[in-house]
């Protein structure tokens, strides 16, 4: 029987915690960031732009850095002292306020209904998913209202038809109108006449009433000076009381001569009319009177000198939601109710145009919203922003951009400082660095999947809860700052000369057609990294669900990329790169860069991207360890740091700054699939260059095969003769040689 005997290298145990813990801290955050400033507020274009400036950060901060750290010899504190400033920026972000928009409406009263209306530049920028959605929710939804009242029609409506009569009426102690008498009677020991038509303020109206529950009781006291000399005499001294009966105004009193009442009730004569002078003892009654009589042009029913009213109202709006329809270019919800902020209910309901007066203007007010729920205000300022072009550089945006400078320069420093710590505890090894390398995509596919799922779970709706990602990035983030201090950094031979050294392979044709790879894989990363979760984002929207499971989904792409692709590929890095060379790596990636970006460009189903994540292990399992590795090859002794953050640099700054630009331009004015299509085409022709740019150099420059064979090789020094001093480093056993 064999035993199999496995041995631990207690000595990369460290630098393997740190690739797993700094991955599992950047996981909840990284992927989640373009996607987290689109819900702040920021457009495509302007993450884009963001995307594309953090790069030259790194650009410069990777070399120089690098420089610092080999001239000084502190890697292992500036390795340190930029996981803090991570940590430090990252827990900023969380605090930055949003850059929304705040939403507007036109709040509509109509005969017998309200209407917030919500109308955008173009009918195709209508969600209809959600407007559908909205349609079959049986709740409500209250929000917060603040509308423009500019005129006194508009408070008139306030006063009678929603029964906020404290914002009325010049005159509220007394009514005084002409009343046309037509009938008189005895009942219950009392007498009772009615009018048929009123004059109040030169107008003549019907003088209708409401006597049901939920109005206002008319019994008002009345002098009545009336021109019929019987009925004058009947009254005599006595008060009327205005009353409401069978929906018609009368008047009553109880005290009189029946022999008087008589001669009236007998008389020949007309009863002609009387003047009424009417106690009011509160808004309400002359609120009921106005509207009732329909009496908006009476100079007695005029709202306030507009002087003395505000110029606008505040309340909390109930909205139907089951009563939301799109219609052209408009959305519309109905409002069920208003409560003032006083607590009193009112319904903002408005009758028809009176005949009488048919120029009277509608109420259509100018009003700000913010509802208790998100699918509302997403329709609402997704309206307000169709029509107004708001500036993206607010203090918000600078806030944001600022910790994001400062979070990309940590981890740019970070990650190039521990590939060139775990190239130097690896030694000869080099091969090897892809083993400890996929520690890092285990910690990162567990905890994007992790932070996905948990943000779903705790979130309602389409705006996402992101305080479970900064949570879980600060604890991981201190754990990896902990478990850093164990790492061993062994001191490295300095060059004398570093910046010289570095210029000497800066002028090689090889070293011109490695970077120019770089760049090129650069802008399809860049591109993947900002604008996927976009992508995965618009193809959801199409299911009308989609806002559900987005993050989830979100999460398990990125699980996906780690365990399906990166971690394999990473493992098996060092092989594959014995067996086909650097070169031909190169040529693949870009390749598989192609196919990948292509098949985006006909997503349909967000499902469908899971399996074409399995290419991660190809554009990044393949292409790290290909990258970093063939920029270790090229370092001459002492310069390892820098030589990493000149590529990592070139990577970053250059590629994926150009790709986040051109793709936030392009995804923003043609959309995502076109975007990534375009960028597909892009890296199929970047693979026949690359290839033909080998093919015809090979022979000019073959130093350039010197990775093409079964072994990886790796600078060492130079001999007393002058000549170039290079390990030929096997994945099990060393050997040295000397190359002209």
């Amino acid at each position: 029987m064999v035993q199999l005997k496995m041995k631990v290298n207690k000595k990369l145990l460290p630098i393997k915690g740190h690739f797993f813990l700094f991955n599992a801290g950047t996981a909840p955050l990284v992927p989640y960031l373009s996607t987290y400033a689109r819900q702040l507020g920021f457009t495509s274009a302007t993450v884009g732009l963001i995307y594309t400036v953090l790069p030259i950060f790194g650009l410069f901060a990777k070399p120089l850095f690098g420089v610092i750290a080999d001239r000084f010899q502190i890697q292992k504190l500036l390795f340190q002292v930029f996981q803090l400033v991570i940590i430090v920026s990252f827990s900023a972000i969380y605090f930055i306020p949003g850059n929304v928009t705040k939403a507007t409406v036109d709040l509509d009263c109509g005969d017998g209904a309200s209407m917030l209306r919500s109308c955008y530049k173009d009918a195709g920028q209508i969600d209809q998913c959600k407007v559908n959605s909205l349609g079959k929710d049986n709740t409500t939804s209250v929000c917060k209202m603040n509308c423009d009242m500019d005129s006194p029609d508009m408070w008139q409506t306030v006063c009678e038809h929603w029964h906020i009569p404290s914002y009325c009426y010049n005159n509220v102690n007394s009514i005084v109108y002409k009343a046309s008498i037509s009938h008189i009677m005895e009942a219950d020991k009392c007498v009772r006449f009615n009018a048929s038509i009123v004059e109040l303020n030169d107008f003549q109206y019907s003088p209708k009433c409401r006597n049901s529950s939920g109005y206002v009781e008319l019994n008002e006291p009345c002098t009545a000076n009336c021109d019929n000399d019987n009925l004058s005499q009947l009254i005599n001294t006595s008060k009327v009381n205005m009353t409401c009966h069978d929906e018609m105004v009368d008047f009553r009193f109880c005290s009189y001569d029946s022999s008087q009442l008589s001669t009236v009730m007998n008389g020949n004569d007309s009863l002609g009319d009387c003047d009424m002078t009417c106690a009011i003892n509160s808004p309400l009654v002359i609120m009921e009177i106005c509207e009732t009589w329909n009496a908006d042009t009476a100079i007695t029913c005029q709202p306030k000198n507009i002087n003395e009213l505000p110029s606008n109202l505040t309340f909390d709006a109930t909205l139907l939601l089951h009563k939301t329809l799109s219609e052209h270019k408009c959305v519309y919800i109905e409002v069920d109710h208003i409560q003032l902020i006083d607590g009193s209910t009112h319904y903002p309901y408005c009758v028809s145009k009176i005949e009488h007066n048919p120029l009277l203007h509608e109420f259509h007010s100018f009003c700000t919203i913010e509802c208790d729920n998100d699918e509302v205000n997403d329709v609402f300022r997704a309206a307000t922003e169709s029509h107004i072009n708001v500036t993206q550089y607010t203090k918000q945006f600078w806030l944001f951009f600022l910790m994001m400078i400062i979070s990309w320069i940590g981890q740019a420093v970070v990650v190039t400082f521990a590939d060139t710590i775990c190239f130097n505890l690896l030694g000869t090894k080099i091969s090897h660095y892809g083993k400890q390398r996929l520690w890092g995509s285990v910690g990162w596919g567990i905890f994007s999947l992790v932070t996905g799922t948990l943000i779903d779970a705790f979130s309602e709706g389409s705006n996402k809860d992101y305080t479970v990602a900064f949570v879980l990035m600060f604890i991981f983030m201190l754990g990896d700052l902990i478990v850093s201090c164990f790492i061993e950094v062994e001191s490295t031979k300095m060059s004398v000369n570093i910046l010289a050294d570095v210029g000497s392979i800066l002028y090689s044709i090889p070293t011109f057609i490695f970077i120019m790879w770089t760049i090129a894989v650069g802008m399809c990363t860049g591109l993947i990294w900002q604008f996927l979760f976009w992508l995965i984002e618009d193809v959801a929207d199409g299911t009308c669900d989609g806002s559900d499971y987005v993050k989830t989904l979100q999460g398990l792409v990125s699980a996906i990329q780690m365990f399906g692709g990166e971690m394999p590929f990473m493992f098996i890095s060092g092989y594959l790169l014995k067996k086909i060379g650097h070169i031909n790596s190169m040529t693949l990636v870009l390749f598989a860069f192609g196919v990948r970006l292509f098949l985006y460009s006909f997503l349909t189903n967000a499902w469908w991207i899971l399996p074409i994540e399995l290419f991660q292990g190809i554009t990044f399992g393949m292409f790290y360890p290909t990258m970093t590795s063939y920029a270790n090859v090229l370092s001459p002794p002492g310069t390892e740091t820098t030589v990493q953050g000149l590529v990592g640099a070139v990577f970053e700054g250059v590629g994926s700054s150009l790709g986040s630009y051109i793709g936030g331009v392009l995804y923003e004015n043609y959309g995502g699939w076109n975007t990534f299509r375009w960028f597909g085409y892009g890296a199929f022709v970047s693979c026949i260059l690359h290839a033909l740019a080998q093919y015809l150099t090979k022979n000019k420059h073959p130093q350039m095969g010197m990775t093409q064979g079964l072994t990886n090789v790796v600078r060492y020094g130079q001999g007393s003769d002058g000549d170039a001093v290079y390990i030929l480093a096997d994945m099990d056993d060393d050997a040295n040689g000397r190359l002209k």
